[in-house]
């Protein structure tokens, strides 16, 4: 009984020892604990206020060649026929870049060539008609034959039929001269029977007057032969008219072989006056079209590498000053423009030194390649496509920072610009967002 009531005992009194111990540990535990918070929240404040942070500007930018690229366009535009190059191809300068389809301008150029040759031997002979030539000289117009000798054929023919024309023309006014002569020699030979009639008549009269005198012959005879006479030189006056009238007529029969000459050269000459003016506007537009016919390869102004190649399909059209593509000259340097906010261009300044990160590239094998601010724009430019303004800044890339390996840059690739400013405690950059936004409710208030 005594031993069943120790045995209890016992057991109570390590059961109390075993709390007891249990409640120590936990005290414990929290006292360490509190400890290292302590000493950790202790040690951030200490390392915020007392570590110093580097500030940065991050803006966006690309690499670009310091020299402008040579952009290539075409005055005229057309139809591209073949592309024979691509982006980052090699060309040396005058190489063909595209060509583009002379289908057209070929078929222009023929057309107007045909025309031409046409105007060209009519031209010729009207040159023959107004100088009065007996042949038409397409040798001195025409260089080669083929078409052209179809064209001088024809010519010559229409020469030679309007020659005959104007030929039968005053063929027949020269066979009217001649029958008008005929009749003025007719008449003349009347006049002169009639003169001689009257000077038979005249020297019978003068023979019988004495005998009249004395009564030998009667009067009347006489009177006869007188009224013969006026009869006579009635008829003379009128064969004078006849002969004055026709001798009119082959004065005016004359002038029309002369009119009919002169017509022809006045309507050669104001015709071609017409065809020159034709000609030297065709010449004019054949100058233009083997211009726009030689310059249907887009060449290479320069030796260097193509970038930002615009066109890639056949048969697409090429607007009138397009640019198609750039040439990066080869060996110029490269640099990075970078496009600065307005809030933070008074922390930018030439010389400044810059990080720059290329996001084309693998990160984890490329590093940030070192910088400095060349050119700070004097004025804030704006972006039509985002409506946003911003200051452009040039920045340099020297050849002993770029620490690239293998990876090339190519102008138009993306930029990661962190322009360094002042450095700061990591407190400050903490505690900046809560300072600031008291300060704009004490303004507010």
């Amino acid at each position: 009984m005594e031993e069943h009531e120790m045995s209890g005992t016992q057991k109570a009194q390590e059961s109390e020892a075993t709390q007891a111990g249990q409640r120590f540990g936990i005290r414990s535990r929290i006292i360490t604990s509190g400890l290292l918070a302590t000493a950790l929240i202790v040690g951030c404040g200490g390392w915020a206020a007392q570590a110093s942070l580097s500030g940065a500007i991050i803006a966006q930018g690309k690499v670009t060649v310091k020299k402008q690229v040579k952009q290539i366009q075409h005055r005229d535009g057309g139809i591209v026929g073949a592309i024979l190059v691509a982006n980052g191809d090699v060309v040396e300068a005058g190489e063909v870049l595209i060509r583009l389809d002379e289908t057209q301008t070929k078929a222009e150029l023929g057309v107007i060539s045909s025309q031409l040759s046409e105007l060209i031997g009519r031209q010729a002979r009207l040159r023959a008609e107004r100088d009065g030539a007996d042949d038409v000289l397409f040798e001195q117009v025409f260089e080669t034959a083929g078409a052209t000798a179809a064209i001088a054929e024809g010519e010559r023919r229409l020469f030679s039929d309007n020659r005959a024309t104007r030929d039968a023309q005053a063929d027949q006014l020269q066979s009217q001269i001649e029958q008008y002569g005929e009749q003025v020699r007719g008449l003349e030979s009347q006049r002169e029977s009639n003169a001689l009639e009257r000077q038979m008549i005249a020297e019978d009269l003068a023979r019988l007057a004495p005998l009249v005198k004395r009564k030998l012959v009667e009067g009347t005879r006489t009177r006869i032969m007188e009224r013969d006479l006026a009869k006579i030189d009635g008829l003379k006056g009128e064969i004078e008219a006849n002969i004055a009238r026709v001798k009119g007529q082959i004065s005016e029969a004359r002038m029309k072989i002369i009119e009919l000459d002169q017509q022809t050269r006045t309507d050669a000459q104001r015709e071609l006056r017409d065809v020159d003016a034709r000609v030297a506007e065709l010449s004019e537009r054949i100058v233009a079209a083997k211009d726009r016919l030689s310059r249907m390869d887009l060449r290479a102004p320069i030796a260097g590498f193509v970038n930002d190649l615009k066109v890639h399909t056949v048969d697409g059209v090429i607007s009138p000053g397009e640019t198609v593509m750039g040439i990066v000259p080869e060996g110029e340097e490269l640099v990075v423009e970078a496009k600065l906010s307005p809030v933070d261009i008074d922390q930018v300044s030439v010389g400044q030194d810059v990080k720059l990160r290329f996001s084309a590239f693998n990160q984890r094998t490329t590093p940030e390649i070192d910088g400095r601010v060349d050119i700070v724009g004097a004025a804030a430019t704006l972006d039509p496509a985002s409506g946003q303004t911003y200051y452009l800044s040039t920045i340099a890339i020297t050849d002993e920072d770029r620490g690239l390996g293998k990876q090339i840059l190519v102008p138009g690739m993306p930029v990661e610009v962190f322009l360094k400013t002042g450095e700061r405690s990591a407190l400050s950059y903490l505690v900046k967002p809560f300072t600031d936004q008291m300060m704009r409710s004490f303004r507010e208030e």
